[in-house]
């Protein structure tokens, strides 16, 4: 069988490696791969020949073809969300787009990834492999970066939509930084009411105030924040920060944390008071 060709400029050599040990495993057959190295067209090239017996399919292609397709998905990756990135969101600046490189990049990565995005990433990989099988049983001499530019479409497709994931939490992200800014600016800019203030987080998600002395906070201090009397239990996590904010101690100190199932919440105070912020998991 006529074996494959692949030109990989200069990544030749990092493909030649990966292709002796990827296809190594995935070989279930004693007839094993070949795999050189040599020159074409001046190019450096990367031969792969499988010897076979049976000759009713082409089990090069049909092996060789996935290898290939993880192959490029990881080291056209950073190029492809490079451009794509560049094209759509030009207008914003170098090192906001590569933290939206960054974020679509550990979003493809990431491996505890819910039964849907494990499924986007299984078809977005064969798509890949489809498009170089189709192309492979065509031709056996593939120019990688050829390929990557004009037979990929799809596939970029599915990294325009990954950038547009990541653009939209970059801009949360960005969001609620310049929020917490603003919130401990403000603390800052206030007189402390409090020395010290306690607060503990209830099993049935309310929070218990109280003072420096353990005493509870009188209601007076939430009656603008809730309408009903609150007899030092604030059981909606916004008005605990609202509460926090207009208090401004100059230290607080979270009793039953682990009780706090939203972590945001837990950063929040952390962030805005920083440095007055004692966690206590009893």
């Amino acid at each position: 069988m006529q074996p494959v060709r692949i030109s990989a400029g200069d990544g030749a050599s990092e493909l030649l490696i990966y292709l002796q040990k990827e296809l190594m495993k995935t070989d279930k057959s004693d007839e094993g791969f070949v795999v050189n190295q040599d020159h074409d067209d001046g190019l450096i090239a990367v031969e792969c020949n499988k010897k076979e017996k049976n000759r009713g399919s082409n089990p090069l292609v049909d092996q060789l073809s996935p290898v290939l397709a993880d192959y490029l998905m990881s080291a056209y990756e950073g190029m492809l969300l490079n451009r794509v990135t560049k094209k759509n969101y030009g207008y914003l600046r170098a090192d906001e787009r590569r933290e939206i490189i960054l974020l679509a990049q550990k979003k493809l990565k990431e491996n505890d990834q819910n039964f849907f995005d494990t499924v986007i990433r299984v078809r977005r990989r064969n798509l890949v492999t489809r498009k170089l099988a189709d192309f492979l049983n065509q031709s056996d001499h593939i120019i990688l970066e050829g390929f990557v530019t004009f037979r990929m479409q799809e596939y970029v497709r599915e990294l325009e939509e990954m950038i547009d994931w990541a653009v939209r939490q970059y801009l949360v992200e960005k969001e609620y930084q310049e929020f917490i800014r603003l919130l401990t600016c403000f603390v800052q800019m206030q007189k402390p009411k409090f020395q010290c203030v306690h607060v503990i987080a209830e099993k049935d998600s309310s929070f218990s105030i109280y003072d420096e002395n353990m005493e509870r906070v009188a209601d007076q201090w939430f009656h603008e924040l809730a309408e009903d009397q609150t007899d030092g239990v604030i059981k909606e996590e916004d008005l605990l920060i609202s509460f926090l904010i207009s208090a401004a101690p100059k230290q607080v100190i979270l009793h039953n944390a682990s009780e706090i199932t939203n972590r945001e919440l837990l950063e929040t105070v952390q962030q805005v008071f920083s440095g007055r912020v004692t966690v206590l998991q009893d």
